[in-house]
């Protein structure tokens, strides 16, 4: 019985070294662009103009699956720690947003994300949030993204639903014009995905 408890951290282990080493690799890929990109923060308007934002990624969840006390007081992957997939798809509402001498815009961003918890346990989230973009050259852009989501918690043939806040902050590596890659982290998920825009 112990062992059978032991495979989901096993899982989430080896989950967690799989993102970090694509993670770094992207990074160390992307480090060329890097250095040579110039600074467009100061250029509104001056980025790619896209219809939809289209990333699936992967993620770990650190929420508890308790919906009444959300908030972990320690990751514990029989518990609180989750892997699994996601999507999000962002559609741009306002170009050059709230500040009109920086180069950003504001995107409307739903999702669907699913993690499997511990023995016997699953959560899925569908975040809408305020995506606020920051394109600081043309292969680094850094977001935020404050909102909501509806939380559903199946565990031992319960299931419990809740509305609960979001509050995200990220990054956007580009590898060209259309094609990149996002890390997110912030509550109630970290994720590393692909971007797409389209």
């Amino acid at each position: 019985m112990q062992r059978l408890r032991r495979i989901p951290s096993l899982v989430s282990t080896r989950l967690l070294r799989l993102a970090t080493c694509v993670a770094v690799l992207a990074l160390v890929t992307l480090a060329p662009a890097l250095v040579k990109a110039e600074s467009i923060v100061k250029q509104p308007g001056n980025h790619y103009r896209y219809a939809v934002e289209f990333e699936p990624h992967l993620l770990l969840g650190w929420a508890n699956i308790d919906t009444n006390d959300p908030f972990p007081h320690r990751i514990d992957f029989n518990h609180n720690a989750g892997f699994g997939p996601g999507l999000r798809l962002s559609i741009p509402l306002v170009d050059n947003g709230f500040v009109k001498t920086i180069n950003n815009n504001v995107a409307l961003g739903v999702g669907v994300d699913w993690a499997h918890y511990g023995p016997n346990s699953n959560v899925l989230w569908v975040p809408i949030v305020m995506q606020w973009n920051f394109f600081l050259t043309d292969v680094v852009t850094v977001f935020g993204e404050p909102g909501g989501a509806i939380r559903t918690v199946s565990r031992n043939n319960n299931t419990d639903i809740h509305i609960e806040g979001v509050l995200q902050l990220g990054a956007k590596f580009m590898f060209s014009r259309n094609v990149g890659l996002t890390l997110r982290a912030g509550y109630p998920y970290f994720s590393i995905g692909l971007t797409v825009l389209i």
